[in-house]
């Protein structure tokens, strides 16, 4: 049996991980579908669909998958061309809930891949599995030029905030155990910091060292005191 599952597709930083297990041998495949396929015209396309195509012919091989063997599929939008490539193929299929080992390592490797991107490993614990789209944004804009480019842009809830302004005010740190969401350093309490502002679904607070929100461009407007409404 192989079962097909993936991790990720709720995330709004890095792309998508699609991972292909057999029980009976322990033997596991996966490989990440590319963030560049979630930009605003290939998500359009849904190109990302294809590339699990692609990604399935390649862990077939792989695995040497007869079509002999079930194929359980993940519920969820990720695989409505495997589908179709799997019938055509001749395999065995159905679409079920997927859990247990297979679900365990396609969640770790997504994981461990978008900790290579630079996503703080506490920060992950802090925004839950399948991350939070709010908070991440909030890693995102504190370093808006660098990270924009690890998101899925093509989103409709980023095209509906792609035009957001950030306030920045500074103050002292009041509270303990805050990390710099541009650094990633610890700041500790009584520390000068920067506080950026934004509206997406409620009003959210971004801490960094001061001198880490200097290299932000283009999003920031600058006020000692925050205003009292946000516009999107």
């Amino acid at each position: 049996m192989i079962q097909i599952d993936d991790a990720g597709s709720g995330s709004f930083v890095g792309g998508t991980c699609i991972g292909f297990y057999r029980p009976e041998t322990n033997e596991y495949y996966f490989d990440i579908i590319p963030v560049e396929l979630y930009g605003i015209e290939n998500f359009k396309k849904k190109l990302y669909l294809d590339c699990v195509v692609e990604i399935a012919e390649k862990a077939f091989d792989a695995l040497k998958v007869s079509r002999n063997e079930t194929i359980e599929i993940c519920r969820g939008y990720m695989f409505e061309k495997l589908k179709l490539w799997l019938a055509d193929k001749g395999f065995c299929w159905y679409v079920t809930q997927i859990t247990g080992k297979i679900q365990e390592v396609v969640e770790k490797n997504f994981e461990l891949y978008t900790i290579k991107m630079g996503l703080p490993k506490e920060y992950i614990k802090y925004t839950h599995y399948p991350f939070h789209f709010h908070k991440l944004l909030r890693w995102v804009l504190s370093d808006y030029d660098n990270r924009i480019s690890l998101c899925k842009v093509g989103w409709k809830s980023w095209q509906k905030l792609k035009n957001i302004t950030l306030s920045i005010s500074y103050e002292k740190m009041e509270h303990a155990n805050y990390y710099c969401l541009k650094c990633g350093k610890r700041i500790k309490k009584g520390a000068n910091v920067a506080i950026l502002r934004f509206y997406s679904n409620q009003l959210n607070y971004i801490y960094l060292h001061k001198g880490c929100e200097v290299r932000q461009t283009g999003i920031i407007s600058k006020t000692e005191n925050p205003p009292q409404h946000f516009h999107v």
